[in-house]
This record gives C-alpha cells, sequence and structure tokens, in this order.
C-alpha cells in the first residue's frame, strides 16, 4: 500500500532551556535516601515523557535558597501508577546543579532505592482509568488530577525530507498492521518504533489512531527500547532514514542538546497529523518552524492528552502528602513561587498549562469541548515562546478590568 506525499498545514517548536540530562561519573552507588547528596527530595514515578518538563522545575526549586530535590523513576504511565503504593525498588534520576559554571547547569544522575522509600506523586500521560494494569475504578484514597497538556508527535529521521504527515488512518495501519502495511514508505518492521501498552505516550497514540494500545507490531518493549529516550535514539540511529518512524512527547522533542547527544529537534521532524474526519493535517504548532502549540490550544490537532497527578487523599478529597501537595500547586500554578512562574516554565519547558487551552476532553482519545479557564493565559503563554507580544494582546499590569478594555480583563500580565 503506498501514497502520494502532501504538503502539510503547522508546524512544532522547541524551546531552549539551560539543561543538561548527561550523567556525570559516579564512584560510589548514590542511594535515592541519601539527603546529602539528595536534600529535601520529592519522589515521582511513571511517565518519561513528562521528564523534560519536570526538569525545568527541578532547575528552579534546586537554585532556592532551601532547596528541594526531584527523583523521577521513568518506568512508563501506567507502570508508575501500579507502583504507587508499593515501596519502589531499582534505579531513578536524580537531578543536580553543577555549580562549577557560570551560570549553574542542571544534571542528572542515578540513585538506588533504600528499603521502603514510597512515591510522593504517579505522573501519568493518560486517566488513571485508561491503565489496564490498576485496579478499576480508581480507589477513594487517591485522586487523579490534570495537569498541563502534552501534545503526542510522530517523528522520522530529519534525512526524510519525503514524508511530511500522517492520517489516522495511515497511523493505524503503521501500527496495527506493521510493515507489511507499507504506508509511506514504512516497510521495514526493524525501524518502526513504539513503547509498550502500559505507556501514557503509547496509549494517548492508540486512543487518537482507533486502535488498541497492546499492539506489537513494532520495536518496542519486546526489542529492549526503553521510554522516550529509547525510540528517540532508534529513529535517529536507524540505517535507513525513509524507513524509520516512532512517537515522542512533544516536550521531549523540544529538549536541548545533552553532552554530546544533539537536541531531538536537530535530529527528527515531526509529522504533522490528520484525525479521522479531518481534511487537513496539522503540526502541533501552526508551523513547523513555530513553538506556539497553536492547533493543540484550539483543537486542530488531536493527539494530546493531560499530564495526570496520582496523589493519595482523604476523604474529603484533600491531598494528606505535602511534598505532593507543593509539587501539584507548583504544576498548577496554584502554589507562589517567587523564583518562578508555573505558565513561563511549562510554554518554555513544552508542555500548555491548562489556562492555554480552549479546548477541553474528558477521556484520553475522546471527543473536544470548548474550554475557557476562569483565568486565562493564553496570551502570556505565547509571549514566553515567541519571546514577543503576541499578535492581539496587550500587557496590562495587576489584576481584573481597571488597566483592560473591551471587556478583558488582566491574567498573567495581558488582557484576556
Amino acid at each position: 500500500m503506498t501514497r502520494r506525499n502532501r504538503l502539510a498545514a503547522g508546524g512544532v517548536g522547541a524551546a531552549a532551556l539551560l539543561l543538561a540530562s548527561a550523567a556525570h561519573a559516579q564512584t560510589t552507588t548514590v542511594m535515592c535516601n541519601d539527603t546529602t547528596k539528595i536534600p529535601n527530595p520529592i519522589i515521582l514515578t511513571g511517565s518519561s515523557a513528562f521528564e523534560p518538563t519536570v526538569k525545568a522545575f527541578a532547575a528552579k526549586l534546586l537554585a532556592e535558597t532551601t532547596p528541594t530535590s526531584i527523583i523521577y523513576q521513568v518506568p512508563g504511565s501506567c507502570s508508575g501508577v501500579a507502583n504507587f503504593s508499593a515501596a519502589l525498588t531499582g534505579t531513578a534520576h536524580y537531578y543536580y546543579l553543577d555549580t562549577t559554571v557560570t551560570p549553574a547547569v542542571l544534571k542528572q544522575d542515578t540513585c538506588t532505592f533504600g528499603a521502603g522509600q514510597l512515591a510522593d506523586v504517579a505522573i501519568s500521560d493518560v486517566f488513571y482509568s485508561s491503565c489496564a494494569n490498576v485496579p478499576q475504578p480508581i480507589p477513594s484514597t487517591l485522586k487523579d488530577i490534570s495537569g498541563p497538556a502534552q501534545a503526542m508527535l510522530f517523528v522520522v529521521p530529519k534525512g526524510n525530507t519525503t514524508v511530511q504527515y500522517l492520517t489516522a488512518a495511515e497511523a493505524a495501519d503503521i501500527y496495527g498492521c506493521g510493515a507489511t502495511a507499507g504506508i509511506a514508505g514504512f516497510n521495514e518492521a526493524g525501524g518502526i518504533f513504539c513503547r509498550d501498552m502500559n505507556s501514557g505516550t503509547q496509549i494517548t497514540v492508540a486512543t487518537n489512531i482507533g486502535i488498541s494500545p497492546a499492539f506489537t507490531t513494532c520495536q518496542g518493549t519486546a526489542q529492549g527500547v526503553n521510554g522516550t529516550s529509547g525510540v528517540i535514539q532508534g529513529v535517529e540511529g536507524y540505517s535507513n532514514p525513509q524507513a524509520a518512524i516512532g512517537f515522542i512527547g512533544a516536550d521531549a522533542y523540544d529538549a536541548p542538546a545533552s553532552g554530546s547527544t544533539p537536541a531531538p529537534r536537530s535530529a527528527l521532524s515531526s509529522l504533522a497529523f490528520a484525525a479521522y474526519g479531518q481534511a487537513k493535517a496539522y503540526y502541533a504548532d501552526s508551523d513547523a518552524s513555530s513553538f506556539d502549540r497553536k492547533n493543540v490550544r484550539d483543537g486542530h490537532y488531536t493527539m494530546w492528552g493531560y499530564e495526570h497527578m496520582i496523589v493519595n487523599v482523604d476523604t474529603a478529597g484533600v491531598v494528606t502528602n505535602p511534598k505532593a501537595a507543593n509539587f501539584v500547586g507548583w504544576i498548577l500554578g496554584t502554589k507562589a513561587d517567587p523564583s518562578f512562574d508555573a505558565v513561563t516554565l511549562e510554554a518554555t519547558a513544552g508542555t500548555i498549562p491548562v489556562c492555554a487551552m480552549t479546548v477541553q476532553r474528558s477521556a484520553d482519545g475522546g471527543a473536544q469541548s470548548y474550554y475557557m479557564d476562569p483565568d486565562p493565559c493564553g496570551c502570556a503563554f505565547e509571549a514566553a515562546v515567541t519571546k514577543t507580544t503576541p499578535a492581539g494582546c496587550a500587557a496590562c499590569t495587576g489584576t481584573g478590568a481597571s488597566t483592560c478594555t473591551g471587556g478583558k480583563a488582566c491574567h498573567h500580565g495581558y488582557c484576556e
């Protein structure tokens, strides 16, 4: 099966952060409960797609007078949710500031869990109800809190200049039937990369193209691909650029270079996507070189979901773990911190604060409906990623309508 390659509409962008994820050499094992090396830690488990955004927060929190560290184990969304109430084992990433350079650079290393260490928050790219490996419905002792939106992207090597878009039906053939479908040159089994059925990234993709997330006609778990980084490395390094394809979170696509590892955007191209019923394919952004996530925010690009935070709650639904409450508050922007603004931080890290969205959904891959946040931040979001005042956005000070006209009020420094 073949198809003609057409021009696509829209674009996916990148945001530069002063982060470095290359691990430094260790001479001894670092334990995750060693607070002399990892002070005041918050422990996360789950989505590898959300790690670039977590790093952006980690850089700010570590630089504060009383630093907060983040330890992040990334087995995948639903595996993290399943592990949430059990003692964690194995290793995880932790982040630290390298102060030997100016300005200080965020780096990551590996620590080993001690006995009895539990996660404070589980991070999932999908709703708890989408995870087939956990008890349903969600227990009353847990709460699923939706955070920023994350676009999922099909990516190909930069060397593939012929394929610019993918339709939902074509993606279903590629990942449902495998290389034998022969869609757009993706006819080599070794070049089709995926995750596994418990990966939130894979569930998001599957629910948007109408197939089961348990597909195996690709280089996934059985072949040793591990997390977002494994897919990136697999697609980048495949011997035939015309036959390689995978999918990753948009914030991972926008991540900066790390040591000798190039930035994903310099080695990969994202594909525009046409959902079922769409006659035109859209990038996640307004065009291929933009960073505004415009087509996600207005509903044209449909392959997106929320980043979810699973936490323990009491009978009134209040988060019981102070560290979890702090993390949720920082991510949602409900906990003020003089060191950073959540809208700016998430925008430059590649995810979309909910206040910048004008569509919403209540199920992964489900129908979209209109949304207007009570404290909108679309102008602030675009200003953060473009570094300019967006067209149609007027700067303001304070809150409320005192400095705005036309029925608009001041939100996050702009009249909306």
